[in-house]
């Protein structure tokens, strides 16, 4: 059988008349003597082009962008013929056209790709979720216009270097001085994201492989701090106005059942039922990830619920009435000020103290308080939870006594 004539170029197309940017660029795909012409959207003056070698010459970002461009439509078009020899089928121009036609979509850029994800995954993800793609997504364009110049980008263009370079540009590489810098975990999150849509892509075969995997970056350690029994008690006995009364009180009851902002602001007196104990008990689908969760409710909380009870009379009424997050956190910031404590009280850091100080430290078993935060894996409980030194001497008292033995004199002189 005689072997298919395949041949590739790439060309300058000069007889058109150019532009302040020069000359557009385009891949001619020869099949049997049939052509099938692919414009790649780059154009280049004439001094930038080299056609023996068809690639674009210099050092600029234009030039560099331009071969990166050629490189992945070649790759695409060699892709395209390995598909069609794969499949048996016959190697013509207008069977390339088609299947080229096919591998391309109109997600091929960075902006389309999220409006994509957002189509797909939007039904699923909380309104904070897609807030947070959101500000990725606006990151990327931001660096895309400050290195080449563009208000988007092809992300079969995207390489090993453009995510290094952007994954920098995150944590201050290249961002103006007034621009806040991402922590290395802010930027991690940013990239983890990226790298979801991008691999939506690469499962509809739109892109060859997925640059973003290969960064490797380590999650810097937190220690997750917590309030301890008597800074609870210090917020607690208050005397505070109404307005951040309220707040206090909103940020107590969730010290006494771990339950996060988004959650206390969408619980109803549907929540409190009659556990398997006969007690009150709080049960509600976590927003976050879905997950049921269900605990007694502490004498702190209950007195609580009794005191909002004008508030919440009503089935379906809130439990309590709960501003913005952005108002509660202000407003505690205020209250920590007032009790003398020097911590960054937040209304998260209930959530912290839940974990470590009211059940923890008091010996409830770490696979208990993952249930009872709501969390799909111990290992995030891990994270949250950090036993205080107190449970830590309790636990180890018997073995101390044990092997209690004299203090060295070295150790003695040291003190």
């Amino acid at each position: 059988m005689k072997k298919m004539q395949i041949s590739k170029l790439v060309w300058l197309r000069r007889g058109r008349k150019q532009t302040n940017n020069g000359s557009p660029l385009f891949v001619r795909v020869t099949i049997a003597g049939q052509r099938y012409e692919i414009p790649l959207k780059v154009q280049l003056l004439e001094s930038q082009w080299s056609a023996p070698a068809q690639r674009a010459i210099g050092r600029s970002e234009a030039a560099r962008s331009a071969n990166i461009i050629i490189d992945r439509t070649i790759s695409a078009v060699d892709d395209t013929i390995f598909r069609l020899q794969r499949k048996n089928y016959p190697i013509t121009c207008a069977n390339f056209r088609l299947h080229y036609q096919a591998h391309e979509c109109e997600y091929n850029t960075i902006s389309k790709l999220f409006e994509y994800h957002l189509i797909i995954d939007g039904k699923n993800l909380s309104s904070s979720s897609i807030r947070q793609y959101n500000i990725t997504k606006r990151y990327l364009l931001n660096y895309v216009c400050l290195k080449y110049h563009l208000n988007d980008f092809d992300i079969n263009a995207i390489d090993k270097a453009f995510v290094n370079e952007f994954f920098a540009y995150l944590q201050g590489y290249r961002r103006a001085e007034t621009d806040k810098p991402c922590h290395i975990n802010g930027a991690l999150k940013h990239i983890q994201r990226f790298r979801r849509v991008m691999n939506m892509a690469l499962q509809n075969e739109w892109i060859t492989r997925n640059p973003v995997n290969y960064l490797k970056a380590r999650k810097e350690r937190v220690d997750k701090g917590y309030l301890t029994a008597e800074e609870v008690a210090k917020i607690s006995t208050l005397v505070l106005s109404p307005s951040l009364g309220i707040i206090r009180d909103i940020f107590i009851f969730a010290v006494y059942t771990g339950i996060s902002y988004t959650d206390i602001a969408q619980i109803t007196n549907k929540s409190i039922v009659i556990g398997i104990d006969g007690n009150p008990w709080l049960q509600y689908s976590r927003q976050k990830t879905g997950v049921r969760v269900a605990l007694p409710l502490l004498g702190p909380a209950l007195d609580l619920i009794e005191r909002y009870k004008a508030f919440n009379r009503y089935r379906d009424t809130l439990l309590f009435p709960v501003a913005c997050n952005q108002v509660v956190n202000r407003q505690l910031k205020i209250i920590a000020k007032l009790a003398g404590i020097a911590k960054t009280v937040t209304f998260h850091l209930a959530r912290h103290t839940f974990a470590t100080t009211i059940t923890l430290s008091a010996g409830i078993p770490i696979e208990t308080v993952s249930k009872m935060l709501g969390h799909t894996n111990l290992t995030t409980t891990q994270v949250y939870a950090k036993v205080v030194d107190n449970k830590v001497l309790d636990d180890m008292a018997a073995l101390c006594k044990a092997y209690k033995s004299e203090m060295p004199e070295t150790l003695k002189e040291a003190q």
